[in-house]
């Protein structure tokens, strides 16, 4: 039981690593104008979650690979 929940959280934090990887890109991108900058949500401001994001999934991933 103990092993699958490792493999499971280890799952979710290389997903949560190659989400901020991906917003760390973005940024970047977003600045040069290669790339829309803000997310458009239709009814809702723009957003710039970016960095918020890319903060948020690195906790996740570092929550994955944490070993007790």
């Amino acid at each position: 039981m103990l092993i699958r929940f490792a493999k499971v959280r280890r799952a979710i934090g290389s997903g949560a690593f190659a989400l901020a990887l991906l917003c760390i890109v973005w940024l970047p991108l977003g600045v040069l104008n290669i790339v829309p900058f803000m997310l458009q949500i239709p009814g809702e401001p723009s957003v710039r979650a970016h960095a918020s994001v890319a903060v948020g999934c690195l906790l996740v991933a570092a929550w994955g690979f944490w070993e007790r």
